[in-house]
């Protein structure tokens, strides 16, 4: 199984490394508790199943002068622990990113981009700003995955991510894959009706809205949506994600398995989406 959304930020070794990024997981963030060893993350990983976790980076250097982790820290991690993938992030705002974001893929070997509009502050579907980065990610065959919805940290906006802007971003990169996280919640009926329409969108589980995944996923996919959209429509466009760990890993697993979904749409949902997202890099 292959955990699509987690953040190596409270990780107690690369704060004693670089004790301000401990301030900027606080003030930008909004993360209190006190970082625990690397060893923690994986065990939370082993006690939930999961084989490989996505780790994401958000760089928001213009908007917050800061990186939390760098590209480079990410490339380190995924250098000493194959059961990482890395995925890099740019501040789609730097007039450095589109080169920022091609030395990161192709020198330190990260396999997609990350983007948190709501926390960098810029516009999806903007031609001079994203677009570039968009067509990166094409030529360079990588996906994107887009924090969309719900945003925690204290300093987001989330007039920024609202999924359906990229709409217009789906029609002009029919091949670019395209994650949506969170469901898109609020705006969940946006999401799966991008979903839906466009084969090259898919969705990440990483919702949290409610304090108990169980009822969540219950509430939210059971009752709201119903089990049959995600079984008929959307079985090989949905993608497991945590939130980690601002949402413990078992739990999530707990609550989505806890639904009565067929047991090939299980496999999807954990793997073979994933797997068909990060393509070969997956599975190495």
């Amino acid at each position: 199984m292959i955990d699509f959304h987690t953040y190596p930020i409270m990780i107690k070794e690369l704060i004693e490394k670089d004790p301000s990024l401990g301030i900027h997981i606080r003030d930008i963030l909004g993360f209190y508790f006190p970082p625990q060893p690397l060893s923690v993350f994986l065990y939370e990983m082993d006690a939930a199943g999961i084989e490989k976790s996505v780790l994401l980076p958000i760089d928001c250097s213009i908007t917050h002068h800061c990186k939390i982790p760098s590209n480079e820290t990410i490339a380190d991690l995924v250098d000493k622990n194959p059961r990482f993938v890395g995925f890099a992030s740019v501040d789609p705002n730097s007039k450095n990113s589109e080169k920022e974001l091609n030395s990161s893929i192709t020198q330190l070997g990260l396999k997609g981009l990350f983007l948190d509009p709501a926390i960098q502050r810029f516009g999806i579907n903007s031609k001079e700003v994203t677009y570039p980065l968009y067509q990166i990610c094409l030529e360079l065959k990588i996906p994107v995955l887009i924090h969309c919805g719900l945003n925690w940290s204290p300093k987001s906006l989330a007039r920024f991510a609202n999924p359906l802007d990229l709409e217009e971003v789906a029609q002009d990169f029919p091949e670019l894959k395209i994650i949506i996280s969170n469901l898109g919640w609020p705006w969940y009926k946006e999401a799966i009706m991008l979903a839906m329409k466009y084969r090259n969108i898919y969705l990440d589980t990483s919702v949290m809205y409610s304090g108990i995944p169980k009822e969540m996923f219950s509430h939210l996919i059971g009752t709201l949506i119903g089990k049959g959209v995600f079984e008929r429509n959307l079985h090989f466009q949905i993608i497991y994600g945590s939130n980690f760990p601002r949402v413990d890993m078992r739990r999530t697993m707990r609550g989505i398995s806890a639904m009565d979904f067929s047991v090939d749409f299980k496999k999807h949902l954990f793997l073979e989406n994933a797997l068909t997202v990060l393509g070969k890099e997956g599975k190495s």
